[in-house]
């Protein structure tokens, strides 16, 4: 807008300078009368600057807001990866419009809420008046008349005996402290500051916003106590659909600050959601002083509570010292529930999603961006009357998802007096995805031995990747996994890292078969065990763990380093192959390789490898297997060979296809033979065949002495014996050494045969030596090599023999005390030559000798 005005004007015609005055007048007039009109416009247009018009931080306001709607937008739609069903239904609304989200739909639903307002009223007009002691209860109801309508509050305390409001309706405070409502001094025990008007056929389109909210317990000289059900609460929904509740603080109920509910917790019907509230969103609100909890769900859907703060309970609804008074907590039959960026502090529970036995437990839950702190125990997630081995198993607890949380210095708390502080607890519950997780303790409180995060009480199915744990150094161990008859099992956890906290990092139970750790550390100063689990179960990869006694404690063996565990059929190191049972393996394999059966292994082979029955293996060989039903069978070192024999090693070479008959060499477990196709040889060029004998005065007798027979027993041979052989060190072959047992542990027959009879042993009937009755397992046997009494005797071979002066080379010689003289006729053997001529201060020198089965 713009205008000229004369500025000189002409003084020296009266009639001139009067016009020119009245111009001036009436330019300046209609210059302040567009100037209103346009701010009159400005104020009530509804696009009086778009928001690229405004700057925020250097950016347009719209690409400001955009920028975090969108990501908002897309945490929400990938939160878990799934789209469930009832939530995809909720995104339409009453007109059959889709919108992409569940809080989009909300937001139109809000702004179709503000169309629907016919009038906006002030309660005061009505004859409310916020002095704190007027009541102003029916000029809130005369304000409400029959709803849509915008009600506003003016700054101060309104004293009221309950407000009741209506569907289409927003009950709008000065804000937050600024405008408050008690309850009457003479309000019962069973009513609430604010409620809707009809809990049994229901309310929708409802908001309520930046006011406080005070249940004024103190009235009646203290005596008001909470009266069961859904009743005292500072504020309940009940069968409401589409609600806001906004910067509202709460002080002091009975119950609950915030209760979402169906008009009773007692549902019987098994479309338990049909009575409760839906599309609810609680915003930066503010919860204290609450008798059990502060934000509470029963029976509801599609609710989202958002940047909230509960606080310090009071814990009066319950009996002294057992208060569980919860910060938010998800109840009964409540189901896809979102919490984001909410904090909780001095409470029992900081975050509760729980069931009775006989409800329904919560179900898609999603706990986003929680901060805990000092709370008992900061997440609890539970459905009672489904722990015990002897209770039935929870068919509703399922799916919950705790990601980007907080729990700070969980603590003992006076409100439910000896109840041990957690970081976090899952009980019952399947399905339940843990991310980005973090526990913070402090190191010098006494947590008493507890264990901070327990996984229990037939929990399954639990996933947790992303968890940081430090500061618990006088916990017992920073995770538990409890066994026994209600253990929880199916864990998994991965990316973690323990860092200076409790003496143990990682506790597993008794009877807990299916948990995987991986890609962890557990590091601590003073630690007694890292990793610890009364048996081998648990899958273990990339854990390392630092500063503890042991690394880890598993099946009662203690590991310096924590031990790469794996389970389950296995394959590694090899492009083809099949593991077919959970303990089964292949490695470094090529080609074709199945593993048929139980605890068989394959490794090292190209060609096709193959096992069957139990215990089996193929190791280093091409296109080799073995076949059968029995056990312990193996291949190596082989082309082309079959093995079908229980307990034998076969190693064989072959061409075309695979066989039995390409076998070499079997070696047998089961019967102690060795047969092969081609020579036994001897590495030495001097060896002998010799056996073991027992010395008559059972003393020994020393390498080379000449030996005679006397009964079955030996001694130094003399003159005129017959010489059974030398005592030798360069046997090639020994016999009777009987190494492994006591000689006569099996029964012979009388030609000196094994007695045998028959057992079934895996399955199958097999052969076995009958033990003698005498034999005693628990006697330590010590081999025959290694006691003074028996002797390798040499018989036939080359042997080295002690001599005397008279032995040349080409003799044959007897025997004087054990050394050998020169024979003059039908001696023993041939010296072949002088290794040591005869030395009179040792008495004797040493010859060569043949022996052949002629001597």
């Amino acid at each position: 807008m713009s205008f000229r005005l004369i500025k000189d004007y002409d003084t020296t015609r009266n009639a001139r300078y009067i016009a020119q005055q009245r111009a001036d007048a009436e330019t300046i007039e209609d210059g302040l009368n567009s100037l209103d009109d346009a701010i009159k416009t400005h104020k009530t247009s509804r696009t009086a600057h778009t928001s690229d018009q405004i700057t925020h931080k250097g950016f347009s306001l719209r690409t400001y807001v955009e920028s975090l709607y969108n990501r908002m937008r897309n945490l929400i739609l990938n939160a878990d990866g799934t789209n469930v069903k009832e939530v995809v239904d909720a995104r339409v609304d009453t007109d059959g419009n889709i919108a992409p989200l569940l809080k989009e739909r909300l937001d139109h639903d809000y702004m179709r809420l503000n169309n629907r307002i016919k009038r906006v009223v002030h309660v005061d007009d009505y004859g409310a008046v916020a002095d704190g002691s007027t009541d102003s209860s029916d000029a809130i109801v005369r304000a409400v008349g029959n709803g849509k309508v915008k009600i506003k509050l003016g700054p101060g305390v309104y004293v009221v005996r309950g407000v009741k409001l209506k569907s289409d309706v927003i009950f709008e405070g000065d804000g937050m402290d600024n405008t408050t409502l008690i309850l009457h001094d003479e309000t019962p025990s069973d009513e609430w500051v604010i409620t809707n008007a009809d809990h049994q056929g229901g309310n929708k389109n409802i908001v309520i916003r930046d006011m406080t909210l005070d249940w004024n317990r103190e009235r009646q000289n203290g005596t008001m106590k909470a009266m069961g059900g859904v009743k005292s609460s500072c504020l309940l929904l009940a069968q409401v659909k589409n609600a806001w509740v906004q910067r509202v603080r709460t002080v002091n109920p009975a119950l609950h600050g915030i209760d979402i509910s169906a008009p009773t917790y007692d549902i019987s019907d098994s479309d338990y959601t049909k009575n409760g509230c839906d599309s609810i969103w609680i915003d930066r609100c503010i919860c204290e002083g609450y008798g059990d909890d502060g934000i509470t769900t029963h029976y509801s859907k599609n609710i989202f509570i958002t940047n909230n703060r509960c606080l310090y309970p009071s814990g009066t609804a319950h009996a002294l010292g057992k208060a569980n008074s919860n910060g938010i907590e998800v109840d009964d039959g409540s189901k896809d529930v979102w919490l984001f960026n909410n904090y909780t502090e001095g409470n029992v529970r900081g975050v509760e999603v729980k069931a009775h036995a006989k409800w329904p437990a919560p179900s898609n839950v999603h706990v986003h961006g929680h901060y805990s702190f000092r709370d008992v125990r900061a997440y609890d997630i539970r459905h009672i009357g489904h722990h015990y081995a002897n209770e039935p198993w929870s068919e509703t607890a399922r799916d919950v998802t705790i990601v980007d949380c907080t729990a700070r210095e969980p603590i003992y708390n006076d409100l439910y007096a000896g109840l041990a502080p957690k970081a976090l607890v899952i009980s019952a519950y399947q399905r339940v995805l843990v991310s980005d997780f973090r526990a913070i303790g402090d190191p010098t409180y006494d947590y008493k031995g507890t264990d901070i995060i327990a996984f229990q009480y037939k929990g399954r199915k639990i996933n947790v990747n992303g968890l940081q744990i430090y500061g618990f150094a006088k916990a017992g161990s920073d995770v538990r996994i409890y066994g026994g008859d209600q253990r929880a099992d199916d864990v998994h956890i991965s990316n973690f890292a323990i860092h200076d906290s409790a003496p143990v990092g990682i506790g597993i139970g008794g009877g807990v078969y299916y948990v995987t750790l991986s890609n962890g550390i557990v590091h601590t100063r003073g630690g007694t065990t890292g990793i610890t689990s009364p048996n081998n179960q648990a899958t273990i990869i990339a854990v390392r763990a630092v500063g503890y006694a042991d690394a880890a404690v598993l099946a009662g063996q203690k590991y310096k380093v924590v031990p790469n565990n794996i389970k389950g059929g296995f394959r590694a190191a090899a492009n083809t192959g099949s593991a077919l049972t959970d303990s089964s393996a292949i490695i470094a394999n090529t080609g074709s390789a199945i593993a048929k059966g139980e605890r068989n292994f394959i490794a090292g082979n190209a060609g096709g490898a193959s096992t069957e029955g139990s215990r089996n293996g193929v190791m280093f060989s091409y296109d080799s297997h073995t076949t059968g039903d029995g056990g312990s069978s193996g291949v190596m070192f082989s082309r082309a060979t079959k093995n079908s024999k229980s307990y034998s090693l076969a190693m064989g070479h072959g061409t075309g296809n695979a066989s039995e008959s390409n076998k070499k060499i079997e070696l047998s477990a089961e019967y102690g033979t060795v047969r092969a196709t081609g020579a036994v040889e001897s590495t030495s060029n001097l060896k002998d065949f010799a056996e073991y004998f027992e010395s008559i005065d059972g003393k020994k007798i020393e390498a080379s002495y000449l030996v005679a027979l006397d009964g079955d027993k030996i001694r130094k041979a003399d003159k005129g014996d017959k010489i059974l052989g030398v005592v030798s060190k360069t046997a090639g072959l020994v016999l009777g050494g009987s190494a492994f047992y006591w000689n006569d542990r099996y029964l012979h027959d009388e030609f000196g045969g094994l007695i045998y009879h028959e057992i079934v042993e895996d399955g199958r009937t097999v052969t076995v030596p009958v033990e003698n009755p005498d034999y005693d397992p628990t006697v330590e046997y010590t081999p025959r090599e290694e006691r003074d009494e028996w002797h390798v005797i040499g018989l036939i071979g080359q042997v080295y023999v002690r001599i005397d002066e008279t032995v040349s080379v080409g003799d044959s010689v007897s025997a004087i005390k054990g050394i050998a003289t020169k024979a003059e006729s039908n001696g023993y053997g041939t010296v072949m030559k002088i290794k040591t001529s005869y030395d009179a201060e040792k008495g004797y020198g040493v010859a060569q000798m043949i022996v052949t089965p002629q001597h």
